[in-house]
């Protein structure tokens, strides 16, 4: 499917211009809980992914030419603390602050999954120095037309454990291996390895040698 066929040339021409591009989301992924060594701690993220209808790539596929949205993501902190990035992204994409009542109820951001925003992308720089473009800012698409999805919509949560794997399938590489790092991937397909650890009855007195 077209989503997992992004374009991934670094080269300059193919970036977009810093600007707002009308765009719907189309994929919620949370993918899982990982060690952050950037902060020192472990952290659960979340993976929005968008498509921009007014900018298409074409590519080969099956030996055909298509041609569809260009897609592009943003990562958070599953956090809707204050002062987090993905809480502010979320009320500036509604156009309001959430209520009390809402945040006390909890926020499905599965509900934004098909809505239409804008994107404020720029371009940020790799440690290898290449270029790429950032989503910036989410905010409300309050003038223009955002056509219907062409991509399938799709969910995914890690950290529920009826989640169907098989999904990791139709999610760009990059982000079904950031899954399969996660804490949760691991404790699912692995379990606990209790081999190493010591019975809480344990006694050096009781050693044969």
């Amino acid at each position: 499917m077209s989503f997992i066929l992004n374009n991934t040339s670094s080269s300059k021409r193919e970036l977009l211009e810093p600007d707002y591009y009308i765009a719907r989301c189309y994929a919620v992924i949370i993918t899982g809980t990982s060690f952050n060594q950037t902060f020192g701690n472990t952290q659960t993220k979340v993976t929005f992914l968008w498509e921009l209808p007014g900018v298409l790539i074409s590519f080969e596929k099956d030996g055909e030419t298509v041609t569809a949205p260009k897609t592009i993501s943003k990562s958070f902190t599953l956090s809707m603390n204050e002062r987090a990035t993905l809480r502010k992204n979320l009320e500036s994409w509604i156009d309001r602050r959430f209520t009390d009542d809402e945040l006390n109820a909890g926020i499905d951001i599965s509900k934004f999954c098909g809505t239409p925003c804008r994107l404020s992308i720029g371009q940020g720089q790799k440690q290898d120095g290449s270029t790429y473009n950032s989503v910036d800012k989410v905010v409300r698409l309050k003038e223009g037309k955002c056509p219907p999805l062409f991509n399938e919509k799709i969910l995914f949560d890690i950290t529920d454990e009826t989640q169907d794997l098989s999904v990791l399938e139709k999610l760009p590489a990059w982000i079904a291996d950031t899954i399969r790092k996660s804490d949760e991937y691991q404790q699912r397909i692995y379990g606990n390895d209790d081999d190493d650890e010591v019975p809480a009855d344990y006694n050096e007195a009781d050693l044969p040698f």
